[in-house]
């Protein structure tokens, strides 16, 4: 059975602010699914390249928008990294949906890096939103931490599953 799909949380707020975002991220994501469409698919990475500006109408609308794609996924992305807007209200309620209403594993790609070990989650705790903060507080859910490169995502992407009911150990698993 082939993976539904990777939802990618992000954050909506800084989505157009090159400089102080992941857009770039995002965009090299994008590339790798075009080059390589069997082995990432991306449930809402044309959702990423929207406007951010958000009224409290616009925002439920988003929300709605979001958690069916969060049904469609087989996972979850987030990606770290010291641009990262940890506070961010809409990335941490992607994250705590599609932790505890979905059910999704999680994987934590560490943008810039080119391996972890066990110490990589204290290391670069500041680059974590903070939900996943709490979740490895409690070790309340299942997490894998990878460096962001491509064969370290598809593996990670291709094992987790919550179709499949495989999850990483626990809130700190170095994939």
């Amino acid at each position: 059975m082939r993976p539904k799909g990777t939802y990618i949380a992000f954050d909506a707020d800084a989505v157009q602010d090159s400089v102080n975002s992941n857009l770039h991220t995002f965009r090299q994501l994008a590339e790798w699914e075009k080059r390589h469409p069997n082995r990432f698919n991306f449930v809402n990475m044309h959702e990423i390249e929207f406007s951010a500006e958000h009224d409290d109408l616009l925002e439920t609308t988003t929300k709605s928008r979001f958690l069916k794609l969060m049904a469609e996924a087989d996972n979850l992305l987030v990606v770290a990294s010291p641009v990262l807007n940890t506070e961010s209200h809409i990335l941490n309620w992607q994250i705590s949906r599609c932790v505890n209403r979905f059910h999704l594993p999680v994987v934590i790609a560490y943008a810039g890096l080119e391996e972890l070990d066990e110490s990589c989650i204290q290391k670069f705790w500041t680059w974590l939103p903070n939900k996943p903060r709490k979740y490895i507080g409690l070790d309340s859910a299942r997490m894998a931490h990878i460096p962001l490169t491509r064969d370290k995502l598809e593996r990670a992407l291709g094992t987790f599953s919550v179709s499949e009911q495989f999850y990483p150990w626990n809130s700190t698993t170095i994939f």
